[in-house]
């Protein structure tokens, strides 16, 4: 084998097993949207079986944004962060919607939200069945990341043991349909003076939820 050769098939192993470490995974699923997402631990352990945390960043953001809070945890946890499937600026969103007038645009860019979610729920039960999972999977988000975790837990409820949503809100739009059922406890954290989402929406939306669960703690 020529130098040459060698050189390609030693580039070749190392792009595999840059792919293997840390290039991320895809859902696997048939989804609307098969969102790609990395897999790390946090703590310390020696089982292998470990509770599971989705993690939702912000608009603009991506699937590293919210290493730092999970850096100092001392129990085991393993963490999937997705990527909002669309590209913006120098981070991802989740949802985007375009038409002919203000009112079409919103109502697309609502149905991509529910399809992201559909997506994020089917992957919860694909991911659980991959790695030695205890319990249901809980979901964490931040912004509009927060806004999908709020979501997941209404009306995927089924899915999730508990909600983490740090300064999210959900638009009217989306608390449509929901019925009374059992429903994991919700968690939420918001900031008074927080200016992209003010805390009245985040209020608003834990108000709307209360009435069909009493696993509020805002």
């Amino acid at each position: 084998m020529g130098s040459f050769a060698k050189f390609a098939a030693c580039l070749l192993l190392a792009f595999g097993a840059w792919k293997l470490v840390f290039a991320p995974n895809e859902i696997r699923s048939d989804v609307p949207y098969p969102l790609k997402y990395r897999v790390q631990i946090v703590g310390e352990t020696t089982d292998e079986r470990m509770p599971l945390l989705f993690a939702l960043h912000g608009s603009g953001a991506d699937e590293k944004d919210l290493d730092g809070v999970f850096a100092q945890w001392q129990v085991a946890v393993r963490i999937v962060s997705f990527r909002g499937p669309v590209r913006h600026g120098g981070g991802y969103i989740w949802d985007q919607g375009s038409g002919p007038s203000a009112p079409e645009a919103k109502a697309a860019q609502m149905n991509m939200f529910r399809e992201v979610a559909a997506s994020i729920a089917t992957a919860a039960g694909e991911i659980s069945e991959r790695y030695a999972t205890k319990g249901k999977p809980m979901v964490f988000g931040f912004s509009r990341g927060a806004s999908l975790a709020w979501y997941l837990g209404a009306h995927h409820p089924e899915r999730f043991g508990a909600v983490f949503a740090v300064a999210g809100a959900l638009e009217p739009d989306l608390l449509e349909g929901l019925g009374p059922g059992a429903r994991p406890p919700f968690f939420a954290y918001h900031g008074r003076s927080d200016p992209v989402v003010p805390i009245s929406r985040g209020r608003r939306t834990a108000d709307a939820l209360s009435s069909l669960t009493r696993h509020i703690y805002f």
